[in-house]
């Protein structure tokens, strides 16, 4: 099966495409439905607290606590969803273990020292370092998911935490005296009015506004809104002071969801001046556009501006505002239509593209976390508004492809960048000196993994996403109790079961996803209903007179299908359900990693032909026939293994399948070639080649690890030659370096090559060969290559491998 971009988008049945035909399609008609999804969970409104966890589940889902007026579907409480053993549980634990690792005092000091207070132990590394510009952050994630799995679970320890966490603010904001809050002096808001060069304040104290919100809202703590309230007043007091023109000068710098927190701030209080105040955090440049039809996307970074949707979405709630509903609704459709990959994710270095041009930006940066979690939340709010099963079954495809894909499934680390590209890796961080946005917003996400698997109307029970879990329903049947068994996606089979005191009618709805085309069966104690059918892309109702002990068995066979890019009908992904599969380019092959990735050759519209599942017990897939055979399995299962989401098809016997080869050969002859290589930043490889260096360091990146060193630096190796043959050295390194990186590349002392890294392959790594001087070899064991500053250059490298080889016949330098 072959599916346009734009089928995938819209996500109905009649969207997909028969056998043969797929052509790009990025000019349908977005009116019958789109999908996608994004979320930020931050808070949105919720009543007091005193109306229980139900005010958590609305504003982690990104919707009010408070009934919406027409609202279709609402959320359910925290307390009232249980995890089962299974995956989601286990990332779910392994999240709150991590949360339990967190001191906070570590993230109180830089707090503490601006407030004048004094500190305890020392500050956090990374993002969190007390040089970092957009230090003090992570304290509001963590002050989110700690509220979270408090509502969820009661942890005492997290609550113990995160109160110390919460009083502690308070002392500070006590001593700057004037509502002030922040881990940084309110000279970076100085600056961002006069449009000095600063980097974010207001996203910073946007998410420990958000903090503070969870922590009343969801853990009861009445002191998280006072401290609220005094900060919301501190940046009226600093607005007022701005005219119209200078306010929407400020909002050319990135200021998270702040239209959308001071809107809870107005639901919790009641006071219209924060409902003033989080009006003039509206970006007319960016919110008219598309209040106009305009799809005004690209270049916009679009983390800053994904959460000035769900600012729009929360105004439509509180005031009833038609035109901010408009905006959501359009923003939606333009995302999912000509913006969006097969894994629901849509941006590549952080930013949007021109609409219907993705084949080009296929590369190491593609899917920042944070905008899969905050285009969830826009989903949400569709959801909420409409009950449409399209804005459903978007939350499943981002809940696989844009949450799960970020936790380490060891050390509980998450990703900043999904990259797309064949051939490179996920980047995870350290537990305590990484701290970027998109750590806190994996705290976040894995601490509500639960939020959306259950839905419920006055009348109706919906299950939303099929995951080992419970629900607990008090509706016009009184108290049901659905309990999921299931493993789902690794088995089509969905059983579930009532608990109930007594007999009573109930609806219960089951989504049936818009990839289920074929072979859906519903079976109630084992037998199919009457006058029941099941239909892709639509919700099943169940309504009958039900008794404890009742059970359901939902069955949703899946298949494979390629969904090509809406600009390019040969570069393509390929997806099993609503699973993207993530092909394994790590081979034997060869210990190159410019290897270049493989290329099939597999009919599109019948991928079942060429790829075939091995086994009932795992999702894992093999190619059979292709010009490189290699396994798939689903993304979110990659952990450290290089893999590719898009990939090439061409027909056999083509131009570009011999080119393909003719690589491929070239880089297997380097291999037979070679007589040393050193694992660039692997400890024990490079200890192994006596590395020295000085102002020199080591890292990761997608594409693997690398070295490089400052301009009064140097780093070096020893490296085994051939005595008897001509030599060179083989550097690896990666395409998209420049600015400064120019350096001399030395043996036993002697220049051998002057390299200048200037985007001289955009996208990839590449290789150099630099001959050796047989003079500096002959009768040599081994040589010292060292890599220092030019005149001029600044920086050295990187490097991502390094190796000795026999030189190719004729000498001369040499790269691909």
């Amino acid at each position: 099966m072959i599916i346009s971009a734009a089928a995938l988008a819209l996500q109905t049945p009649r969207r997909i495409l028969p056998a043969g035909f797929w052509r790009s399609g990025i000019g349908e008609t977005m009116s019958s439905g789109v999908t996608m999804s994004c979320a930020h969970l931050l808070p949105a409104v919720f009543s007091a607290f005193s109306a229980g966890c139900a005010a958590w589940a609305a504003g982690a889902l990104g919707t009010s606590g408070a009934p919406v007026a027409g609202a279709a579907l609402e959320p359910f409480a925290a307390t009232q969803v249980q995890l089962l053993d299974g995956p989601v549980k286990q990332a779910f634990d392994l999240n709150v273990r991590y949360l339990r690792s967190l001191s906070p005092d570590r993230f109180l000091w830089t707090f503490r020292k601006t407030a004048g207070l004094e500190t305890v132990g020392q500050p956090y590394g990374g993002w969190e370092a007390p040089s970092c510009e957009l230090r003090g952050h992570s304290i509001g994630h963590y002050l989110s998911a700690c509220a979270r799995v408090i509502a969820a679970t009661g942890d005492a320890e997290l609550r113990k935490n995160a109160d110390y966490t919460v009083a502690a603010l308070a002392a500070c904001q006590q001593r700057h005296g004037d509502g002030y809050l922040s881990a940084f002096p309110e000279e970076f808001f100085d600056r961002v009015e006069r449009s000095q060069r600063v980097w974010a304040p207001y996203y910073t104290v946007h998410k420990i506004m958000v903090g503070l919100w969870e922590m009343h809202a969801l853990a009861g703590n009445r002191q998280a809104l006072d401290v609220l309230k005094g900060m919301a007043d501190y940046f009226k007091s600093r607005c007022d002071r701005l005219d119209d023109a200078q306010m929407q000068t400020m909002l050319r710098n990135e200021f998270g969801g702040m239209h959308e927190v001071l809107l809870n701030v107005y639901q919790a209080t009641g006071d219209r001046k924060y409902l003033d105040l989080a009006g003039r955090f509206v970006k007319r440049s960016f919110i008219d556009p598309l209040a106009g039809g305009t799809d005004c996307l690209a270049g916009l970074h679009a983390n800053t501006h994904i959460p000035q949707i769900a600012g729009q979405a929360r105004a439509y709630e509180l005031t009833g505002d038609q035109r901010s509903r408009k905006v959501v609704e359009f923003f939606y459709d333009v995302l999912v239509s000509s913006h969006t990959y097969a894994t629901g994710g849509s941006n590549v270095g952080e930013h949007w593209g021109p609409p219907g041009k993705l084949a080009s930006t296929i590369s190491a940066t593609n899917q920042e976390f944070c905008t899969s979690y905050n285009f969830q939340k826009i989903c949400r709010y569709l959801l909420r508004w409409s009950g449409e099963s399209r804005y459903a079954d978007m939350l499943e495809r981002t809940f696989y492809n844009g949450i799960l894909v970020s936790q380490h499934p060891r050390t509980g680390m998450f990703i900043y960048f999904l990259p797309f590209r064949p051939g490179l890796r996920k980047s995870h961080g350290n537990p305590f000196d990484t701290f970027t946005c998109c750590y806190g917003t994996g705290m976040q996400a894995y601490a509500a993994l639960w939020q959306d698997i259950y839905w419920h109307s006055a009348d109706s029970l919906y299950v939303n996403l099929y995951v080992p879990s419970s629900v607990t329903w008090h509706g016009p049947a009184g108290v049901v109790r659905l309990t999921q068994t299931t493993r789902y996606p690794v088995s089509p089979v969905v059983t579930m079961r009532m608990s109930m005191e007594k007999p009573a009618e109930a609806r219960v709805v089951l989504r049936v996803p818009w990839w289920a085309t074929a072979g859906v069966t519903l079976k109630v104690n084992g037998q199919p209903p009457a006058g029941v059918s099941a239909r892709p892309g639509s919700w099943l109702p169940v309504q009958r007179r039900w008794n404890d002990g009742d059970t359901l068995e939902l069955t949703l066979p899946m298949s494979l299908a390629v969904v090509p890019v809406n600009d390019d009908p040969h570069l393509a992904a390929v997806m099993y359900g609503p699973l993207v599969l993530a092909g394994l380019v790590e081979t034997p092959d060869s210990r190159y990693p410019d290897m270049p990735a493989p290329v099939l050759t597999g009919d599109m519209s019948a991928p079942d032909r060429w790829l075939k599942r091995t086994s009932d017990e795992s999702l894992t897939f093999r190619t059979t026939g292709q010009p490189t055979d290699m396994t798939f399995i689903p993304v979110h299962e990659v952990v450290e293994q290089r893999y590719g989401l898009y990939w090439r098809f061409v027909p056999p016997g083509s131009p570009a399948l011999a080119e393909y080869e003719k690589t491929v050969a070239a880089v297997r002859d380097r291999e037979q070639r070679t007589i040393d290589m050193v694992a660039v930043g692997d400890g024990a490889s490079e200890k192994a080649h006596d590395m020295q260096g000085a102002d020199t360091s080591s890292g990761t990146h997608p594409a693997g690890s690398w070295r490089h060193a400052g301009a009064a630096g140097f780093f070096s190796y020893r490296m085994k030659v051939r005595g008897d043959r001509d030599n060179a050295l083989a550097v690896t390194y990666w395409g998209d370096d420049a600015g400064g990186r120019i350096f001399d590349i030395l043996v036993d002392g002697t220049r051998i090559a002057t390299q200048k890294l200037d985007r001289n392959a955009p996208g990839r790594l590449f290789v150099v060969e630099y001959p050796i001087p047989r003079a500096l070899t002959d009768g040599r064991e081994n040589v010292v290559v060292r890599f220092q500053a030019a005149p001029g250059g600044k920086t050295v490298g990187g490097i991502f491998g390094l190796a000795t080889v026999v030189a190719r016949p004729g000498g001369g330098a040499a790269g691909n």
